[in-house]
C-alpha cells in the first residue's frame, strides 16, 4: 500500500496558523454520502467520434519549445512542445478557477524537463453558475464542459506524432484538481495524475467551503430550491453525482496517482481530501501545513513533486 506523507513541519505549523485563521477542522454540521462508482452513467460523456480540431490562435518560440495558443469548444488552451524531439509523454494542465500564475509555471518546467503540454486557461466557475438562471443546473454544465474539453484535448494529442500516446498524465490545482480526477477516474487514456488541493464529494465541498465564490453559488442554490438542508444535501449530491471524482475513483490505479493537499484547508476540506483519497486506493500523498490559499508558499515544492511523480511513472529521465 502507498505510505501517506505528511509534512507537518512544527516550525512551520506557527506559520500555518497565521496565515489561515481559525484552525477548527473537527465535525460539520452537514455532510453528504459517497457516490458509488457503480452508479456511472457510460454516455454522460458522449464526444463527438470526428471532433473538430482545435483552432489555432497564434504561437510563439521560448528558448528550448514552442507555445501554441488553441481554441477548442468551449476553452482556450496552450500546447506546449519542447524542441528536437521525436515522440514525448504529455500532461494536461488544469488551472484554479481563476488565475494562471501557478500553471503556467508548470507547464515551463514539464517543457523544460522534455514533456509536451496542454495548459487550459482558467475561467470563474462559481462566477458564472451563480450569475444564470439555474445555478446548480449551469454548475453541473460547466463542470461536465470542462471534462468533455479535456477529454477532446486527448483525442487531439492522440493523434499528434510527437505525443506517446502511451503517456498520457493530468495535472490540476484546486478545482483544476477535482476536473483531473474526473478525466483521469473516466477515461482510460490518462496513465498518471497528480491532484493538488482537490478532493471528492461535491456536495459536501459546496456546504462546508468558506471561499466566498463557492458561498455565493451555495446561497443562490439554497434560495432557488424549496428544500431542506438535508433534502438539498442529498439533491446537490444526486445533480452532480456523474461529475464528482467520488463517482470514478475506483477505477484509479494508485500506483500511478499522487494527492498534494493542506491539513488545514477550509476551502476543500481535509475530509473531503481523505475521502478521495480513500476511494482512489489510498494512493500517495504529501499533506501541507497549511490552508488552501498560504498552500501557495509550497507551490514551487507541489511542482517538484509533480514532476517526479510523472518521471518516475512514465520513466522519463531528469535532466
Amino acid at each position: 500500500m502507498p505510505i501517506v506523507h505528511r509534512l507537518i513541519i512544527p516550525l512551520l505549523l506557527g506559520l500555518a496558523v497565521n496565515l489561515t485563521g481559525c484552525l477548527y477542522y473537527g465535525q460539520y454540521s452537514i455532510r453528504s454520502e459517497s457516490p458509488p462508482g457503480s452508479s456511472i452513467d457510460p454516455d454522460y460523456f458522449h464526444t463527438d467520434p470526428s471532433p473538430m480540431p482545435p483552432r489555432p490562435l497564434s504561437q510563439r518560440d521560448r528558448d528550448g519549445y514552442t507555445i501554441q495558443k488553441l481554441q477548442f469548444k468551449h476553452h482556450v488552451a496552450f500546447l506546449y512542445v519542447p524542441d528536437r524531439i521525436r515522440t514525448a509523454p504529455a500532461i494536461i494542465i488544469h488551472p484554479i478557477t481563476q488565475g494562471e500564475y501557478f500553471t503556467k509555471q508548470m507547464a515551463h518546467s514539464f517543457a523544460q524537463a522534455g514533456f509536451v503540454s496542454l495548459r487550459f486557461q482558467s475561467h470563474g466557475h462559481f462566477l458564472l453558475a451563480k450569475n444564470s438562471d439555474d445555478a446548480l443546473t449551469s454548475f453541473e454544465s460547466l463542470l461536465k464542459n470542462d471534462v468533455m474539453d479535456v477529454m477532446e484535448g486527448i483525442d487531439w494529442l492522440d493523434a499528434q506524432p510527437f505525443v506517446d500516446r502511451e503517456r498520457i498524465g493530468i495535472v490540476g490545482v484546486s478545482m483544476g484538481a477535482i476536473i483531473s480526477s474526473v478525466v483521469a477516474g473516466a477515461d482510460p487514456r490518462i496513465r498518471a495524475g497528480v491532484f493538488i488541493l482537490g478532493g471528492g464529494d461535491l456536495a459536501g465541498i459546496l456546504f462546508s467551503s468558506t471561499e466566498p465564490s463557492v458561498v455565493s453559488l451555495r446561497n443562490r442554490i439554497e434560495e432557488e430550491e424549496d428544500l431542506t438542508p438535508e433534502e438539498l444535501l442529498s439533491e446537490v449530491g444526486r445533480r452532480l453525482r456523474n461529475v464528482d471524482p467520488l463517482t470514478y475513483a475506483s477505477r484509479l490505479d494508485p500506483n500511478r496517482i499522487l494527492m498534494i493537499n493542506a491539513y488545514f484547508d477550509h476551502v476543500i476540506r481535509r475530509r473531503y481530501a481523505m475521502a478521495l483519497w480513500k476511494a482512489a486506493g489510498e494512493p500517495s500523498m504529501v499533506m501541507l501545513p497549511t490552508g488552501h490559499y498560504s498552500a501557495a508558499l509550497f507551490f514551487d515544492y507541489a511542482q517538484r513533486l509533480a514532476l517526479a511523480h510523472f518521471q518516475k511513472v512514465f520513466g522519463l529521465g531528469k535532466k
